[in-house]
């Protein structure tokens, strides 16, 4: 019985080609599209999943009036975060970053590397789920010029060297940092994407501009 409904289907298709191959070709992209929609939809149901307080954590946006309109943006004053934290009831923790990533040169003994990240303030470690391989998430920065680097940027700096834990790099041809931990590579679908994280402190000190509510940068 199957072998005849075959023989059935077949026939018709070879009757009617045209009608066949436009039913066929609508079918298949049909299920293609529904596929990759799928797939979109997945992905973004799944944005910045890897951290776990996700549903608790928010990122400040300001709206600021011109003669054009209202823009909002992503850049906030330096001083709003403590604010927020002695005026905001319900506040557990705030963590100040500087804006976006920037790329630094990088100089590990003669060699010298570029890579992308930020200043962000400990309490990065603590709101965001990034996994420590080497280091102590609860006291991520434990020297002043302390450098947490991902895994990504370990390979990138040191080779196939594993244990760099207290190794120096210098910043910009200025600066001498010790690794003071390594982590995770961020997840494509996760918002933050770094190379590396160092203390917020030694940005806010260097940016003056910072300290007044009228500018904006983090």
């Amino acid at each position: 019985m199957l072998k005849n409904y075959f023989k059935t289907a077949i026939r018709s298709l070879q009757k009617n080609k045209g009608f066949s191959v436009l039913n066929i070709c609508g079918l298949a992209i049909g299920i293609a599209c529904a596929g990759l929609i799928f797939l979109w939809v997945e992905n973004e149901w799944q944005h910045d999943s890897v951290h776990k307080k996700r549903d608790h954590v928010y990122a400040i946006r300001v709206n600021q009036d011109y003669d054009a309109g209202v823009f909002t943006h992503w850049s906030t004053p330096g001083l709003l975060a403590p604010a927020i934290r002695s005026d905001v009831p319900g506040i557990v923790s705030t963590c100040r970053k500087s804006e976006g990533t920037m790329a630094k040169l990088f100089t590990v003994g003669d060699k010298p590397v570029y890579a992308n990240g930020s200043f962000a303030e400990p309490s990065f470690f603590s709101m965001f789920s990034f996994k420590f391989l080497q280091g102590n998430p609860k006291d991520p920065f434990n020297q002043p010029y302390s450098l947490i680097i991902t895994e990504s940027a370990r390979k990138k700096f040191f080779g196939n060297e594993n244990n760099v834990m207290g190794k120096t790099v210098r910043m910009d041809k200025k600066q001498d940092y010790v690794i003071a931990g390594v982590i995770t590579d961020p997840p494509l679908n996760s918002s933050l994407q770094f190379g590396w994280i160092a203390p917020f402190e030694i940005y806010y000190r260097e940016n003056k501009y910072l300290h007044e509510w009228g500018n904006f940068g983090l």
